[in-house]
């Protein structure tokens, strides 16, 4: 098991827009711990500005393929199985 205090590649962060505002919003939280003279959690966030923004930018796993589901998968859920294939061998007893 992985341990991750965020999940990048989640479908919700995908749009460039919001992990922009995410990040963005985080580095401003930075500044108002700053300039309110809270070093603790300054730090703290400064830390998590760090981590979002390796996450949202440099790693990659935000910007991952989007899997969709394969047309021969879909088709072949849908379709009967040919004739006298659901039907018992009469030469087996179970």
């Amino acid at each position: 098991m992985r341990w991750a205090l965020v999940d990048f590649g989640h479908p919700f962060y995908r749009p460039l827009a919001r992990r922009i505002i995410i990040f963005g919003l985080v580095v401003v939280w930075t500044g108002v711990e700053f300039f309110a003279g809270s070093t603790t959690w300054m730090l703290l966030f400064l830390g998590l500005s760090a981590y979002v923004g390796w996450g949202f930018f440099l790693s990659g796993q935000a910007d991952g393929k989007v899997e969709e589901p394969r047309e021969d998968d879909a088709a072949t859920e849908r379709t009967p199985p040919p004739e006298g294939e659901n039907e018992p061998d009469p030469g087996k007893s179970g």
